[in-house]
């Protein structure tokens, strides 16, 4: 791989990245979710139990899930499948670049751009209001990570609709149709229904795993299991809690939110290398 290539794909893609109004408004929104406008409140008046910095970390992760594969797939839905209809990506083809270094250098693009936004987001409201509180600062750090990471399984998702589809707005539905299904009706419908029909413990730990957006919340929830607060996580945190502990289980979900980020990324890639660059 030519790092030269690498390196102006990468910044061409971070350049248009950050100009993107969705991403402006993404770093706004993470930075009032980081705020915490409530738990301020509640700390100036001394109402916060002892272990609220992992309340915050987990009911921030929590408000963030939504939205991190909203922008994420919005965004990567339309890099390549855009980039075919303005005839772009004939010209980055074109030039002394393979395949491999367009497609890697556009993720890993994207992906930074991404994770920026979110960094400023916490980082901007981190260093405003808990700065003095070391806790603060660890507790962030596992926020900004899992949602680094879940937006970089996002991404890759996108990237099997954007080599897939042909058309910015073909691609850009749908990946917010994707966004659909794995947020809304996964987790409102199928878990719900799941939860209460069918035997919990057969079936919980599978649907968990099989959609990132599920494996994400659960790691936050795994920040909160000495919270009082864990009585009112539902039946898919307190099942995992009470079945293996919350270190294996964060580790094992991290693991395979890995996965979610390897193996689209390998089945778009596999797509694209055989495409043609119009």
């Amino acid at each position: 791989m030519s790092t030269k290539a690498f390196v102006m794909i990468l910044r061409k893609e971070f350049k248009d990245s950050i100009k993107s109004k969705w991403l402006i408004a993404f770093a706004i929104t993470f930075f009032f979710l980081a705020l915490g406008v409530p738990y301020i409140l509640l700390g100036g008046g001394g109402f916060l139990p002892s272990d609220y910095p992992g309340m915050v970390v987990g009911t921030l992760v929590n408000l963030a899930v939504p939205l991190v594969p909203l922008v994420s797939l919005a965004m990567s839905s339309t890099t390549i499948a855009g980039e075919r209809e303005t005839g772009t990506i004939e010209y980055l083809l074109s030039q002394p670049a393979t395949k491999m270094e367009v497609f890697t250098a556009k993720y890993v693009g994207l992906v930074i751009s991404l994770t920026l936004a979110m960094l400023i987001g916490y980082g901007a409201a981190e260093l405003m209001v808990y700065s003095s509180n070391p806790v603060f600062i660890v507790q962030f750090l596992f926020a900004l990570g899992y949602s680094a990471m879940l937006s970089a399984s996002a991404v890759a998702l996108g990237f099997i609709v954007t080599v897939s589809v042909k058309g910015r707005a073909a691609a850009i539905g749908t990946g917010l149709f994707i966004w659909f299904i794995i947020v809304v009706i996964y987790d409102v419908g199928f878990l719900g229904v799941i939860a209460v029909v069918l035997d919990v413990s057969d079936y919980l730990v599978p649907l968990v795993i099989a959609n990132p957006v599920e494996t994400t919340r659960m790691l936050a929830f795994m920040h909160m299991a000495d919270s009082p607060l864990r009585g009112e996580l539902g039946p898919q945190a307190s099942f995992l809690i009470r079945e293996y502990g919350s270190i294996v289980v964060s580790q094992a979900l991290t693991l395979v939110l890995l996965t979610w980020i390897i193996v689209p990324l390998v089945i778009a890639y596999a797509i694209f290398r055989r495409q043609d660059a119009a």
